[in-house]
């Protein structure tokens, strides 16, 4: 008969049960509407991910949200008093490994372990995931592990195994193989893979919680060793104080000696098991009310229309769950010729649908948002590098009379026309006709630029992001701006500042004559 489960461990297990049923609801509603937070802004490992970029300048990597950054706040003040209590009691993909852990002890009636001196090793390889996915997404400022991430995976199954498979194929095989190897070996992925654990494990250094062993009544049953989920050894030494510890506390609800033989101390003072699950949903969930109050307990990107309505709206915004008609109606761009560029039957998908579901509804197979995005770039004449590095120029050439007569055979053109894409279908009369890429800088500031009144230059934006805002193009902006017409349009314009001499209030000024 299988033992009783403490009070404490039913809690926790709830409380996990919860976490990772309403994670799976959420990632479900996200497929049917962007007013649902995706799996990457719930995630808090994307606080780190996009913690430089925030900290230079209040800008967040794409897909991470302002939440996501409350989120992993909660966790750093949480690890450090109560050491990995996040693992243990509120990652859902740790209760997800737990329930395919029970599955295993189910199938194969016993409870596997990895050697020791194996295990030792292993168990370090999660620091050097860590600092690998910091220095490359600091780097290029992109969730550059994101193809490879088993949540990721995880949080887009209810998409269907094609569209996995179609975005995050070695995530997905990493996930199935961390799930298959947690039937086996308690929570492998968390002991030996899982940067976030790696966090964890640094900011439980500090010694504030501690799991202590009353050497006077331990009856050395090693009870507390086999109901570990971490396989700690908890019956030996004086205190547990293992990076690997989850403060889940299985091993003092499980103790039989009934002579507080495992205590749980914080700052070197016995704590009942109660109030140390108590205080950690206090941090925890107080991160939260505070990120409430601050106004950044948001993990749903605005609207394309709000953004067009800030003067914030740039090309990359643009998401898969966006719709066909937001994007026409944000850019201003007509709804007919959005779908002409992008290649797409509007009776196969509607305006309302969503991007991301073009490749079902209109059997195009491997579409991706990223063929709007492009296209969009194309229609209002602004630079966009695109997902695959196809660089869109700043400025379209116009579009030439249908009945124009093919040029005859003649000398080969000049190199740098060979740089001008091709001519766009002729845009309905409503629409603002491109300016040619040839055109001087004389005719560009006549042309000159419409700059809403509550329009604020940033020197966290680019000359692209700004031309972009303003439905113009680099070339006008740069000439309004008065900066050489060779300034690179895709880098912030303070990190241009030294190299062309001149200062932001400078720029601000500028823009608003």
């Amino acid at each position: 008969m299988a033992a009783k489960l403490a009070p404490l461990q039913l809690f926790r297990r709830i409380t996990l049960g919860v976490i990772l049923v309403g994670l799976a609801i959420f990632m479900v509603l996200h497929q049917k509407s962007a007013s649902y937070p995706s799996i990457d802004a719930l995630d808090p490992f994307g606080g780190l991910e996009t913690l430089l970029k925030y900290l230079a300048g209040g800008d967040l990597i794409k897909k991470i949200e302002p939440g996501t950054v409350v989120l992993f706040g909660g966790i750093v003040v949480l690890g450090i008093v109560l050491s990995r209590f996040f693992c243990g009691w509120f990652c859902a993909f740790g209760a997800l490994q737990g329930v395919f852990g029970w599955l295993g002890k189910k199938i194969f009636r016993r409870r596997f372990t990895v050697p020791a001196k194996l295990d030792s090793v292993l168990r370090w390889v999660k620091y050097p995931v860590l600092v690998a996915i910091i220095y490359f997404t600091w780097r290029t400022g992109t969730l550059i592990v994101r193809p490879y991430d088993p949540l990721a995976a995880f949080g887009h199954l209810s998409a269907g195994i094609p569209a996995v498979l179609a975005e995050f194929s070695v995530g997905f095989v990493i996930f199935v193989v961390a799930m298959l190897l947690s039937m086996l070996y308690e929570r492998a992925f968390c002991k030996y893979v899982c940067p976030l654990g790696a966090v964890n494990a640094i900011l439980g250094r500090v010694p504030l919680f501690r799991i202590k062993r009353v050497a006077s009544t331990c009856i050395s049953c090693s009870k507390c060793d086999r109901v570990c989920p971490m396989n700690i050894d908890v019956s030996r030494p004086e205190a547990v104080d293992s990076p690997e510890c989850i403060s889940c506390m299985e091993c003092v609800t499980a103790c039989p000696t009934k002579k507080n033989t495992l205590v749980a101390t914080l700052g070197g003072k016995a704590v009942k098991t109660g109030l140390i699950v108590a205080l950690g949903f206090a941090v925890y969930f107080g991160a939260a009310a505070v990120g409430q109050a601050a106004g950044m307990l948001q993990f749903v990107a605005p609207s394309l229309q709000s953004k067009a309505a800030e003067g914030k709206l740039t090309v990359e915004e643009i998401k898969g769950s966006s719709t066909y008609a937001a994007v026409a109606e944000s850019f201003g761009i007509e709804l007919e010729r959005l779908y002409r560029e992008v290649g797409v039957d509007a009776k196969l998908v509607p305006p309302e649908s969503m991007l991301k579901d073009t490749g079902k509804l209109a059997g195009i197979e491997g579409f991706e948002a990223d063929a709007v995005r492009v296209a969009v770039a194309k229609i209002i004449g602004v630079p966009y590098a695109g997902e695959k590095g196809d660089l869109i120029p700043a400025v379209v050439e116009p579009a030439k009379p249908e009945a124009q007569a093919p040029a005859a055979p003649g000398p080969a053109a000049p190199a740098a026309a060979a740089a001008v894409p091709a001519p766009i279908a002729p845009a309905p009369a409503a629409a603002p006709a491109p300016i040619a890429a040839a055109a001087a800088p004389a005719a560009l500031a006549k042309a000159g630029l419409l700059v809403p009144a509550d329009f604020e230059l940033e020197g966290t934006m680019t000359i692209a992001e700004v031309a972009a805002a303003l439905k113009s193009t680099t070339a006008a902006v740069t000439v309004k701006l008065g900066l050489p017409a060779d300034i690179a349009t895709d880098k912030p314009l303070r990190d241009l500042k030294d190299q062309y001499g001149y200062t932001m209030p400078a720029l601000k000024a500028k823009i608003k004559e």
